[in-house]
């Protein structure tokens, strides 16, 4: 929650602060984000397999004090924040850090839950409460105060989130010596490459829809916080009933009815002419999120061997985070080029219909992974 607090409301507003503050174009906005999430993604396949060596919690204190460094750097010197290049490379770093955490925290979360699919509901959650609340407060800042309030509520949340990590407890790790990054699990690479289809969707909530609801709607910053105040309470509010279908349906089904209900709600934005519409998208899209995702990191969970699941976290949540580097890539591409719209959401949701397709054609080959899985992920 701490994490997603302190970083949600600088990754939303990131891309508005560099073209109205900084003064960078769209394009330069989309390649920023797309140049340092690629970075991250690299990082955290070496990340989870540096938890896997030396401790999952000694690599998230690792990357929570160096985002908190970051955060520090940007409230107290003016150059880092004012300056394009300075910022830049200060927001690049902050994105490599904020994704060197995730691999290790999925890892004390598997590893610390007898049911994987409960684990990681009960993290998104908390991961939602923040990425909520963070950028609602960060809208209220820049409406009332300006954008500089944004790093001191990161600053704020990152130390918070520094303090709790001291108090995590360890969970058993591999002593085994870092074999590298290749991995000959088939169900593995085949879940990671649905997900990095289906969250190229998920990264439009930068570039795309702050950009969109901001140009195209008029939308200001305040309103454009509440609609990410209404996922986190979403949130909140279905992951409990949502959990309840997943055990009940299965993770196959629920991740592929997650994903169709996710990527429509997307699209529905096309269909939004003020704030009321982009709420309702949003819930819509939040439900089908609520089913997906923890899912997705529950069968990452249950094909992986426990001696591997920091590296396999690593790997599932490197595809990710390309995912998250084209995204922003298409969506800022698309607003450059026109305002159309249907064209924007229909472009840059395709993907996560493709996602649904590539995982219903291979996983009904392979079989449904359950909670009870017996899949031996060496065989595979």
């Amino acid at each position: 929650m701490t994490r997603g607090l302190a970083f949600s409301s600088l990754w939303i507003f990131s891309a508005l602060y560099m073209r109205s503050y900084l003064g960078l174009s769209v394009i330069i906005d989309a390649v920023v984000i797309a140049s340092g999430t690629a970075a991250g993604a690299i990082f955290q396949r070496f990340a989870g397999s540096f938890g896997d060596r030396f401790g999952h919690k000694t690599t998230v204190l690792i990357a929570v004090a160096i985002s908190t460094v970051l955060y520090l750097l940007l409230v107290l010197l003016s150059p880092v924040r004012n300056n394009p290049t300075y910022f830049i490379s200060a927001f690049i770093a902050l994105m490599i850090s904020n994704s060197s955490q995730m691999p290790s925290i999925y890892a004390l979360v598997s590893e610390s839950s007898k049911i994987k699919t409960k684990g990681f509901s009960i993290l998104r959650v908390g991961n939602n409460i923040g990425w909520g609340v963070g950028p609602a407060l960060g809208g209220f800042a820049i409406y009332t105060s300006g954008f500089y309030y944004l790093f001191v509520l990161g600053l704020a949340s990152s130390a918070v989130g520094l303090f709790i990590s001291v108090m995590l407890r360890e969970v058993k790790f591999s002593t085994e010596k870092f074999k590298g990054f290749r991995t000959d699990n088939r169900l593995l690479i085949a879940l990671s490459i649905s997900a990095l289809l289906l969250f190229m969707v998920q990264a439009q909530e930068t570039v795309t829809l702050t950009n969109y609801s901001n140009l195209i709607l008029g939308l200001n910053y305040f309103q454009l916080g509440l609609i990410y105040l209404v996922n986190g309470a979403a949130v909140v509010a279905t992951q409990g009933p949502l959990y309840k279908i997943i055990r009940r349906i299965g993770n196959y089904f629920s991740f592929s009815i997650g994903s169709l209900i996710y990527t429509a709600g997307f699209f529905s934005y096309a269909f939004d002419t003020n704030l009321t519409g982009m709420i309702i998208s949003t819930i819509i899209l939040t439900i089908g999120e609520g089913l997906a995702f923890p899912s997705a990191s529950a069968m990452v969970s249950l094909v992986s061997k426990p001696e591997n699941i920091g590296r396999n976290m690593g790997i599932f949540n490197g595809f990710i985070s390309i995912g998250r580097a084209f995204g922003p890539l298409i969506g800022g591409t698309v607003l450059f080029i026109t305002t159309a719209p249907l064209l924007i959401w229909g472009i840059t949701t395709s993907t996560g219909f493709m996602s649904l397709i590539f995982f219903a054609f291979v996983f009904r080959r392979v079989g449904k992974i359950q909670e009870n899985s017996n899949v031996d992920p060496g065989k595979e």
